[in-house]
């Protein structure tokens, strides 16, 4: 088992030492944290819920593979901030890519393979592994929503839920 607190690697930007959990790998190089965000503290999220469904990272090409429903099941304690939910039409989805694979600054994006960054692409490999998804409410079961349109894979953690523009129309 490998010590990621002491296992010690060296920028390939500034190159200092740092200990894996301080680095991100960019293009297969190890590039420490304070190169990438200068002197910015992390931000502290806590997830609200999981998706279910049949949904698995496509390893070749892009997206994921499965079905087009899914199931939000909030966590028992997020019931009493369901209220007026069922109402809704279509909701924001918030969510970490939890799966996220190596980041590339450039490569060919999925759809269309012009080349380009993370920040023009939808690619799950990012640097901030956040995704928002706008997707139809189907069904509100207590916790559990039902919704149509997340591409998000089975697991997946939930970070928050809005109503979505569609549904104010």
């Amino acid at each position: 088992m490998i010590d990621k607190k002491n296992s010690q690697l060296k920028c390939s930007e500034c190159g200092r030492d740092r200990g894996e959990l301080s680095m991100r790998f960019i293009d297969d190089k190890p590039v420490c944290l304070n190169c990438l965000y200068g002197s910015v503290d992390p931000v502290r999220i806590w997830p609200i819920g999981f998706v279910v469904n049949d949904k698995k990272r496509a390893h070749r090409g892009f997206g994921a593979t499965g079905g087009d429903v899914s199931e939000i099941r909030l966590f028992p304690g997020m019931a009493r901030f369901t209220k007026g939910l069922a109402d809704e039409t279509h909701l924001t989805v918030v969510w970490q890519l939890h799966e996220a694979g190596p980041i590339k600054s450039v490569f060919r994006r999925g759809w269309d393979a012009k080349e380009v960054g993370p920040f023009a692409s939808r690619s799950p490999d990012r640097l901030t592994p956040i995704a928002v998804t706008d997707v139809e409410l189907v069904e509100v079961k207590e916790t559990a929503l039902t919704v149509r349109g997340l591409d998000a894979v089975n697991g997946t953690p939930v970070l928050d839920i809005k109503v979505a523009m569609e549904s104010l129309k």
